[in-house]
């Protein structure tokens, strides 16, 4: 399963890609930060560790599929790519 994982000093977050809340951690001392900071250190949190497990399952996907790489994967495909369809 790919997931991604961000941390700060009092938080810890685990989502799936797409953002599907895995496991969420807040320590004691995150209570004190009040409930409108509380809220804006997950939410920035969830963001970073999505996008983390959103780029491991394209790696993964790309890894599984015998791609490559992304930066393989682009050549490839910068390769192919007719003359005619590149801007002039």
């Amino acid at each position: 399963m790919t997931t991604g994982s961000a941390r700060d000093r009092v938080i810890t977050v685990e989502v799936e890609p797409g953002g599907a809340l895995r496991d969420l951690r807040i320590e004691e001392a995150a209570l004190r930060l009040g409930p409108q900071e509380l809220s804006r250190r997950i939410l920035g949190l969830v963001e970073r560790a999505t996008a983390q497990a959103s780029r491991r399952l394209e790696l993964d996907d790309a890894d599984s599929l015998g791609l490559g790489t992304s930066a393989e994967l682009a050549e490839a495909i910068e390769e192919t790519t007719p003359e005619t369809w590149r801007v002039q």
